[in-house]
Order: structure tokens, then sequence, then C-alpha cells
């Protein structure tokens, strides 16, 4: 047979074959790949290319589209006749290979010495086939190949840094040891520009009111790509819950289900019949007349706009749209319709055009760290969140965890300017953001909104411009008041000085020392005042009363009476030589918000080197015309959120760092100083502690000894389960040893997921109880109050696990690797978009 002939049978051949394949792909419903790109000792349809880095596939079954059963029947026959193909393939190809190296003898081999020739002598000796370089693309898109993909996600790890000498050094050592197609710095580089412009998060460049440049990533985009993602949509939560006594997550506590105003929760409600957005008309399943007219109800029959239509005609009833008053049978009064526009009803649904609508729900955390990887203090405020939506066993992943800003220059409310921004004006709360919703498969509305601000003591005081923990009035969430040096100290001269107020001292603080330190002279007040300080009494029943208020809640602030006062500094402000007026209300109110205080300094020097008062006012006027329209926090901008109650209580700081971290202090450094034999013993015993159950390594007693005031909320954490077996027969007194058994059966309580009503406040109680018998003095410490707002938040946003910063403070590591990676401040924006990324 001529060899022309023989060359189109096998081309006919092999264009059956190709098109069969095609066709067995089609119905299988797996991506074009040639036979020579299918690799027999991996090819495995269900294991993946991509490393599970973050335990996402963790009980999650794997994301794909749903066939129904006649099509997934089809499906795997045709994988099954493909996998026989391919096995009849190589087998062909070996039985090939063998008949050509009998015919034709060994290899030559390579040359030897030269560069770029290596030893193939171990790697499969398989005839050489076409390779369809674009169904390979194909499979991999957006990425090339398989090496360029997984390249591209080493890169972007979250914790990995690669620099280009250390990606060049990468990309020499595949291409020696034999991979092909590598490719090149310029490529990956191409690539990680094109993937960031098609689906990477944005950074957008804000001017800060204080002056500074900084760049925060989009939050639009985030909370897009959220939605999108399968590996999270289906279990976020967008409406709150009423779970009765039994709470375990965010979604369940009043503050998403009974504080959050309405126009900030899911507007509507997806019913069998029709859906139904909030403050609308609607007809109702009823046994009653037919004419009922209801707000939204889960028995919808008739939604806003089918009412209207058939209202007048069938029903008999008017328009849903002439709403005339609001009736309440109760006490047979009337009031204004003020919910909806009554001719459109509720805006989202226009603003939707017939897609669902979701509240977005966020925890959003700020907190400073340092951007040096050395012990050297390089102070970076961050901005992250989570969504609030989310199981408490997902929302502290760092998979979840979203960065959205990092500077060194720019102040924390700064930038909460620009993130607010976001949340007024791009796509947020006036026009929402559109995502695909993979669970849906089809475009959604989102409304995000802010349901906390986390961060620790020092940082959420200052977003509830607050004074701080050294102020009088330490305390950002309720009124209680702390010692006051211009007060007169009740003496036996002084029968009648101030005894109304609750005296602390924290750490650090200037003032009067403690009253409750009966019989104690005190050492700040005789640094305060020339005079010597004299010795002072009280009587039991005032420091009683003291301790009695300072170990409770006090009366509540409130957004409102924060403004007025704010409003007050800049009306005082405005007018000559008040600054030390105004530093005086900062600590009589205990009032201060950082953001003003730069626009109030700039009015104080603006005439501080004028000398006639006509002068001075010219130029005081002359500055207030300049000043910005807003001159306040942004903070008090954020819709629906109260800084003084909305800062959940910080666990890690206040009980780790806090109370836990000076009992273990005063055990080291005071109550065993003086006895080394019982140091010794309780380090042997730390040495040998069995930790089964723990799930943590042994025990470094001599470390958590010896450096008992350097430790972490993670010693602390085991040492709150283990001090009770080591200290039970040391020479301490019995109410401090009580006092670590009620903080040690705390402790545990505060972490878990779940929680009994009375069960924590009970156990609080019975803790600050034990400290008081111990001594007082424990109360000169403002964490002691503070923790006393713990229940009220738990009721408020759920366990405390969920508002716990520890998955926040991990991701500080992530934030120094990509700060070493630069070599200016200026290149954050280039650094930190990938942490988004892919």
């Amino acid at each position: 047979m001529p060899a022309n002939t023989i060359n189109d049978d096998n081309n006919g051949l092999e264009f059956v074959s190709l098109g069969l394949r095609n066709l067995l792909h089609s119905l299988a419903g797996n991506p074009l790949v040639p036979p020579a790109e299918l690799d027999p000792a991996s090819d495995n349809a269900e294991e993946s290319v991509f490393p599970d880095f973050f335990n996402l596939a963790e009980g999650l079954p794997p994301a794909e589209l749903r066939l129904d059963p006649r099509a997934e029947g089809t499906a795997k026959i045709a994988q099954a006749i493909l996998q026989r193909f391919d096995d009849l393939a190589i087998m062909n190809s070996d039985d090939e290979d063998e008949e050509m190296r009998s015919c034709d003898g060994d290899d030559p081999s390579p040359s030897d010495g030269e560069v770029g020739d290596y030893d193939t002598s171990d790697f499969p000796q398989k005839r050489a086939r076409t390779v369809d370089k674009e169904a390979t693309s194909q499979h991999w898109y957006p990425w090339q190949d398989r090496i360029t993909c997984t390249l591209d996600i080493l890169m972007h790890l979250p914790r990995s840094v690669f620099s280009q000498k250390q990606l060049d050094l990468f990309l020499w050592l595949l291409k020696v040891n034999g991979v092909s197609d590598v490719p090149s710095v310029k490529t990956m580089k191409s690539l990680n520009a094109a993937l960031q412009k098609m689906c990477g998060i944005d950074s957008l460049c804000y001017k800060g009111a204080l002056g500074n440049i900084y760049y925060v990533n989009s939050m639009a985009q985030i909370i897009a790509q959220e939605m999108a993602n399968p590996k999270v949509r289906p279990k976020l939560h967008f409406y709150p819950e009423d779970s009765g006594n039994f709470l375990s997550e965010a979604r369940q506590a009043e503050r998403w289900l009974k504080e959050a105003p309405d126009n900030l929760l899911t507007p509507m409600a997806l019913a069998s019949f029709a859906s139904q957005y909030d403050g609308s008309a609607a007809k109702i399943l009823s046994s009653h007349s037919a004419g009922n007219l209801s707000q939204s109800s889960p028995m919808i029959k008739m939604n806003f706009v089918e009412l209207g239509a058939e209202a007048e005609s069938m029903y008999h009833v008017p328009h849903p749209s002439k709403i005339f008053d609001v009736f309440d049978p109760v006490d047979q009064s009337h009031s204004v319709w003020m919910f909806t526009n009554a001719n459109e009803g509720n805006k989202w649904r226009k603003l939707a055009g017939g897609h669902c609508v979701v509240s977005f729900p966020i925890w959003m955390y700020c907190d400073d760290t340092s951007g040096n990887v050395s012990k050297k203090w390089n102070e970076h405020n961050s901005f992250l969140f989570t969504a609030a939506g989310l199981p408490r066993a997902e929302s502290s992943k760092e998979y979840n965890v979203h960065f959205l800003c990092t500077s060194n220059t720019a102040l924390p409310l700064e930038m909460l300017d620009g993130i607010i921004d976001q949340l007024e004006h791009v796509l947020a709360q006036e026009h929402g953001i559109w995502a695909w919703d993979c669970e849906l498969n089809e475009p959604v509305l989102v409304e995000p909104w802010v349901l906390a601000l986390l961060g620790d003591n020092p940082m959420q005081s200052e977003f509830a411009a607050h004074i701080g923990l050294r102020g009088k009035y330490f305390c950002r969430v309720c009124w209680v008041k702390g010692s006051d040096t211009k007060q007169p100290i009740l003496t036996p001269d002084n029968p009648e000085g101030s005894a109304s107020d609750i005296s602390i001292q924290s750490e650090g603080h200037t003032g009067s020392a403690s009253v409750l330190e009966s019989a104690v002279s005190s050492d700040a007040a005789s640094q305060a005042s020339p005079k010597k300080a004299k010795k002072f009494m009280e009587l039991f029943s005032q420091m009683l009363d003291r301790v009695s208020a300072f170990v409770k809640a006090g009366n509540p602030r409130n957004k409102a009476e924060s403004m007025n006062q704010l409003r007050s500094y800049f009306e005082d402000a405005k007018k000559l030589h008040t600054k030390t007026k105004v530093k005086e209300n900062h600590t009589s109110s205990g009032i201060k918000d950082t953001f003003q205080e730069y626009f109030l300094h700039r009015l104080f020097n603006s005439y501080a080197k004028k000398r006639t008062t006509e002068s001075k006012q010219a130029a005081l006027d002359d500055e207030i015309r300049r000043l910005p329209e807003n001159i306040y926090s942004p903070v008090w901008r954020i819709k629906g959120l109260d800084p003084h109650q909305d800062t959940p209580v910080e666990i890690l700081h206040v009980i780790l760092l806090g109370f836990l971290k000076y009992m273990w202090r005063d055990m080291i450094q005071n109550q065993l100083k003086l006895h080394q034999d019982f140091k010794d013993l309780l380090m042997m015993r730390l040495n040998n502690f069995n930790v089964d159950g723990l799930e943590v390594s042994p025990l470094a007693g001599r470390t958590l000894v010896q450096y008992a005031g350097s430790l972490t909320g993670c010693d602390f954490r085991i040492i709150a389960q283990t001090v009770p077996f080591v200290i039970h027969d040391f020479k301490v007194s019995s109410n401090c040893r009580e006092t670590w058994l009620a903080l040690c059966r705390l402790v545990p309580l505060i972490w878990q997921p779940q929680i009994e009503n009375k069960t924590l406040e009970h156990e609080i109680d019975y803790f600050l109880l034990c400290a008081a018998r111990w001594t007082a003095r424990w109360f000169n410490k403002p964490k002691f109050h503070i923790f006393t707002h713990l229940p009220m938040h738990i009721r408020q946003f759920g366990p405390a696990m969920l508002f716990a910063t520890e998955a926040f403070e991990s991701f500080n590591a992530v934030i120094r690797a990509k700060r070493e990676s630069c070599s200016t401040s200026s290149e954050l924006r280039f650094i930190f978009p990938s942490s988004n990324n892919h």
C-alpha cells in the first residue's frame, strides 16, 4: 500500500479519535485535555492541584454544578469510556516504544559537560505526542498552564513574601531540574498585573483630613468576592435568629436581633408565594376576610406590587399607596406613615429590580502593631474585617479575615474616614453592592453595615471619643468615676470631704492614691502638692459604697450626649483664649475626640503669635473658614452604631493580659519573692504537669516563672488551667487561693461557644467578691470594672469568642512580613493588595 495512503488512513483515524474524545469529554462535563497531557500516575478527577492551606475542605463537600440523575449517569458512562481509551493508549504507546528500540538500537548518549544537557535515562521513554496548547490554556484558564498556576498561587500565599530575586532563583531551579515551559519573571509579573486587573482588589487612594496619604482596599470588591466564593457563601447568614435562651452566634444576639435599625437589616423575605419587602403593605393568608392588610409576614400571599394591581378590582380595597395614617388598636391612636414612600414601597425593591437584597454585617477591627520583624518598634495602625454572618468556627479562620489598610503615618481615625466614605458613597448603603450569588446563581444586592468595632482598650477608647484608662472617667461604656485630685480628701480635719466618687487609680495615673488603701499615705498626692500629704481615714461603710459602685456597671454613655459635648468644645474653641477651658472639659467629662483635637489645635495656634485682640480674632476667623465641613470623628457617621455600647470587652487584654497577668505576677514577684524553694517546686511541677487533653506541648516551667511579666496570652491561657493543681499546698492566704480558683473556673466559661443565662454573671460576681476579700487594692485596676460589662456585651453580640481578637492579632505576622519586603512605606499600596488576590 502506498505510504501516502497509510498516512491518510492514520490521519483519518486520528481525526475520528479526536472527535470521539471531544464528544465523550462533553458528555462527561470535563474540560478538553489532550491524551498527551494526561498523567496516568496522577490522573484523578477528584484530586485538586491546589493545596488546602486553610483547611477549607474540612467538612465541606466539593463545589460542583448539580446535574439531574440522567445527566449524571451519562457523565459517569462517558468518563468510564474515556478512562478505558486512556489505558489502551498507554499500552499501545509502550508496545510501539519497545518495537522502535528493538529496531533502532540504543540511543546515543548525550555529550558530557554541556550546559542544558541532562541525563534522561531515568525519564519515561515514550513517543512524543502533539500538545494542543489551546486546550491546555482552556483547562487552566485564566493561567496558561499548570506550572504558571501553581507558581502564581505560591507567590500570593498570605504568609509568603517572594522578592524578584527569590522568584528568579526559584525559576532557575525548576529549569535546571528539567521542568519544561517554566515562565520567566517578566511573564509572571505580567500575569499578576492581568489577574489583578481582572479579579483582584483595587486599592483606593485617599488624602486624609489630617494631611496624610493612605490606601484602602475596596470593601465592595472584597464583599462581592465573598458572595461569589463557593467556600464561603453557603455558610453566610443574612437574617437575625430568635433562639430563646440559647446563644451561640452573633445573629442570635440582641444587637442584630433587636437593636439594629430596620433600614440596615435584610429588607425582604422570600416566601413560597412572593417576595415581600419590609415596610410595604401585603396580603397574607388568613381565615378572616380577604381584605386584611398587614406588614411583611411569613404567610405572604400577595406582595406590594401584586396587591396594588388587584386591590381595587378583586378585593375592593384602596390601593396600598393610598395610606393615610397608622392606627394602633391598643391605645386607639393615629400616627403618620413614615416607614416608606407609600407610592413606591421599600426603596430596595426599586434598586434591586426584582433581585434579592441582603444585609452584610461585619466585625470591624483596628489595632497597632510593629511593622518590623525585629524588636524595634515601628508602629503601624491596621484595619481588618470579617463577615459577622459567618458561624464562629469559620469567622476565626485566616482565610475569612480581610485586610483593608495599614499606615505608619496616618492615624486610625483618619483611615477610618476613608473606610466610612466607602460605606457611604462607594456603592454601599445608598445604592448597595452588586455581587454574584453562587448559591442562587443570580446577581444580588448587598448592603454592608458595621456590627461592632473591635480592638484593645486604648483603640476602643479612641473609637468612642473617650479619654482613656488614665482619665478620671476611665470607662468608655458608663459614667463610673475615678479619683479626683481637685476634690478634698476625707481626713480627720476635713470630715466632709468628697465621699461620693468612686476612687480608683489606673496604671500610670498621676492622681491621688486610691482611698481604698486605708491609712496609707499618698505618694502621688505628695508629688502633685508642695505640702506634705496627710494621712486620711475612711469609714468602712464609705469604702463599701465605693467598692460596690466600682464592681457594677454604671449609667451608660450614649452617642447623643457625647456629640453634644464635642459640639460645645468647638463652640468654645471659636472664642479667644479657651484652650485651657477645653482641656479642663476633657478631664471633667472624659470625652476627647482625637480627630477633632487636630482641628481645635489649628484654631488655638492660629492666633498664638498675634499681639492685639483684633489681629487674633481676625486670624481665628480666617482659620475657622478654612476648616473642613466635618471636623468630628468619622465613627459618628457609621449608621446604627454607638461607639460607647458597640465596642465589646476585648477578653484577650482584659482577662488573659489583664488581671490574670496581674495575679500571676503577684504570685511570683511578691508572695514567692523570698521563697526560692517554692519557686523551684513550682517550676518542677509545671515541667511535669500532664498536658494530655490540653492539646499543648509540655510546659516550660522555668520560662513561665522567670519571665512572669513578659508572657503572652497563650501562656496565660495555660496558666489558668494549671494553677489550681500546682499551688494547692503553697503558703498563700486562703482568700488568695479562693480567688485563683474562682478565676480558673471563670476563664474556661468565658471561652465557651455557648452561653447559658445567668451562669456567667454569677461566676463574675463570685470572682469579684473573692478579689475584694483578698484585698480591695485590686480595684485600682480599671480592667476589673470593664470586666463587669462583659455579660451585657455577650447578650448584645453573642459568646465572647465571637468578638475575641486573636484571629486578627495573628494577621499581624502577615502585615510585618509584607512590610519588611517594602523598601519604603509608599510601596505598601503595591504589596498589601496581594494579600487579597485570587
